[in-house]
């Protein structure tokens, strides 16, 4: 067969295979599929067809096989490859592009193409589609206003200032911790303040964090104690912290819930009180709402969750563990409107999936269902590959092993899948004086470096471990609400 290398759709095959050494061609070869195995050719690549019926196993196969570096296929094939079991165990690894002919698609990591077919048989670029980029551009396009990174990390100082205090205020009222010319064995602490033994690991916390911020001091394995503090001086810098919170920060509502719970310690420690009756007292979710809905730093991260949602194709399934009130997913909700989504809200809780099911019942594409993130998918009901995106904000700190839960949301989602996760990343103290009291004993790096949360080189390595590539992190060092320590991580499987 001659080759025209004048022909305009040969001619526009040449310039999209530039530089291709070994080109899988995937379409017919009575029309398209031939002008690019001819571009291909004249390209000095080699060329190597592939039945456009075969089973998808088959051609990832023979994309192996072939080393190629690009692929020629319709749109519906490079989606049922992406989806294929067999993807995770192919080598792909020469594969540098994907042209693809039809609706959009992706491809795990490698770069696509989509193509237009014109009525004189010419394939034109239509776009050149990279989700990762688009994704992460939304995100960063959410800002908050009105705020500064000095403001924000002067609250942070004044809250841990009153919350150290609240600790030593507490711990004192038993006749411990006194005197700073006076040691006490931790045991020692812990049975002078009455702290139930499944409080143990929160209060051991408290006196690392005492120690390493200068309150208390340590003789070897003994602790010091401390001059006496008051209750004014209490007082005093929790009017201090609130003062900074509501110019801007969130609702007053916030800062008395923490202080709340400091004003509650001895029956927290004594496990005579529930934390959780001071989050939801009488089942309402006001508090939990103003905490998780109403502050400027869960504003702009759900927002950028919505943002990020918001640029995926469709028809799109969302899966949200750990949803709770539904604070992220209310704002991800009106990211939806309109569009062909299927949306999953689950909760370990059934007592969230009453209360999302009324609140939300407008949105007839959502969902609900237990799902114990601590629990195999399948002994669950719940398939490989069945989320195109999973959201998880503020719930992985609850569960016993992260790595183990990341490993199990890793295997929800298809191929080039997206994991949402916002998380706190340090020793939050005020956490340690209330929901800390409520949390699952951890059994992963938390447990290994005796802090409540992972940092945020810890979510790093632990996504990574888990198998997530090109994972972004939102917000900067230099954004206002940084000194938050509160986290989106974006990662695709």
């Amino acid at each position: 067969m001659k080759i025209d290398s004048a022909d305009p759709a040969v001619t526009t095959w040449c310039e999209l295979l530039s530089g291709a050494e070994v080109v899988l061609v995937g379409i017919p070869e009575n029309g398209p599929g031939g002008d690019a195995a001819a571009a291909a050719a004249l390209n000095g690549a080699r060329v190597v067809f592939d039945d456009p019926a075969a089973h998808p196993a088959r051609t990832l196969a023979a994309l192996e096989r072939s080393v190629a570096t690009h692929a020629v296929l319709e749109s519906a094939r490079v989606a049922a490859l992406a989806a294929e079991p067999a993807a995770d165990l192919t080598d792909l690894s020469a594969l540098r592009t994907v042209l693809h002919i039809g609706g959009p698609a992706e491809f795990g990591e490698v770069p696509v193409v989509r193509l237009d077919l014109g009525a004189d048989g010419v394939v034109v670029p239509a776009e050149a589609h990279d989700p990762h980029d688009a994704v992460i551009a939304a995100i960063e396009s959410v800002q908050p206003a009105g705020l500064t990174r000095e403001h924000t990390a002067e609250f942070v100082a004044r809250l841990d200032d009153a919350v150290l205090s609240s600790m030593l205020f507490a711990l004192q009222q038993h006749d411990v911790l006194t005197s700073p010319s006076v040691g006490h064995e931790v045991a020692e602490v812990l049975t002078a303040a009455g702290v139930a033994e499944r409080h143990h690991a929160v209060v051991e916390r408290w006196l690392t964090a005492l120690t390493e911020r200068g309150v208390l001091a340590r003789d070897e394995s003994r602790v010091l104690g401390a001059d006496l503090v008051s209750a004014s001086t209490v007082d005093e810098k929790w009017a201090r912290a609130r003062r900074l919170w509501v110019n801007g920060l969130g609702d007053a509502a916030v800062v008395d819930y923490f202080r709340l719970n400091a004003d509650h310690l001895p029956g927290l420690m004594a496990g005579t009180e529930q934390a959780a009756l001071l989050l939801f007292p009488e089942g309402r979710t006001d508090i939990a709402d103003a905490l998780y809905r109403h502050t400027a730093v869960a504003r702009h991260l759900n927002a950028a969750v919505a943002a990020a949602v918001r640029e995926l194709g469709e028809p799109l399934r969302v899966m949200e563990i750990g949803a709770g009130t539904g604070a992220t997913s209310e704002v991800v909700f009106e990211a939806l409107a309109g569009r062909d989504a299927d949306y999953l809200f689950t909760d370990v809780s059934s007592f969230f999936l009453t209360t999302a099911r009324e609140r939300f019942a407008r949105h007839g594409f959502v969902r609900y269902d237990v799902y114990d993130a601590d629990k195999g998918n399948r002994e669950q009901g719940r398939a490989p590959g069945s989320a195109d995106v999973v959201i998880v904000a503020g719930a992985l700190n609850n569960a016993r092993d992260t790595d183990a839960t990341l490993r199990r949301i890793r295997e929800l989602l298809v191929p080039g899948g997206w994991l949402l996760v916002i998380e706190p990343t340090r020793e939050y103290l005020e956490i340690l004086v209330s929901q800390a009291f409520m949390m699952t004993a951890a059994d992963d790096a938390r447990l290994r470096s005796g802090t409540t949360f992972l940092s945020r080189s810890q979510w790093l390595e632990a996504l990574a471990s888990a198998g997530f590539t090109r994972v972004h992190v939102t917000p900067g060092d230099d954004h206002p609400l940084a000194p938050m320590s509160q986290y989106l991580f974006a990662a695709r499987r």
